[in-house]
């Protein structure tokens, strides 16, 4: 994997799930300047308030052929693997695959982050062990910022 910061604002992002997981992944997709498309039949209220605030679109069904159509980045973020298959088929050599079910589907996996007005500091594990990332990101903000831990 090659580490790298990205400016996502210019970029159609597709997000395929409406859970947990999809509302996470969102949190930090509108936090950086998207504007993502959430494919999803159900939402959470977090993501039907950014839809209804503008900050995110809404299709509200399950993913089709042809979502993906102009994306350059796409999360798959759903419990269903019939989805999820149907989804990962349709990636092109251009797009990059975020797979939340399965991170050796993905071409990129995100980081755990500690965002401060200066400086951003990361963490991985690969995405092998994400809760191991979040702890070590704690243990840095308390040694960096211990007001902040």
């Amino acid at each position: 994997m090659y580490p790298m910061m990205v400016d996502i604002s210019r970029r159609k992002v597709v997000v395929v799930g409406g859970g947990k997981i999809a509302t996470r992944k969102l949190r930090e997709l509108i936090r950086c300047g998207a504007q993502p498309t959430v494919v999803a039949p159900a939402v959470s209220p977090e993501i039907q308030k950014w839809a209804e605030g503008g900050q995110a679109l809404l299709v509200r069904r399950t993913y089709q052929s042809g979502d993906f159509d102009g994306a350059t980045f796409i999360f798959i973020c759903t419990d269903d693997p019939a989805t999820n298959k149907a989804a990962r088929s349709e990636v092109g050599p251009h797009q990059f695959l975020n797979d939340t079910t399965d991170c050796s589907n993905s071409d990129f996996i995100n980081l755990a982050t500690l965002r401060q007005d200066d400086y951003l500091v990361a963490v991985s594990t690969y995405g092998n062990d994400p809760r191991k990332a979040k702890r070590l990101l704690r243990e840095i903000t308390e040694k960096i910022n211990p007001t902040q831990a």
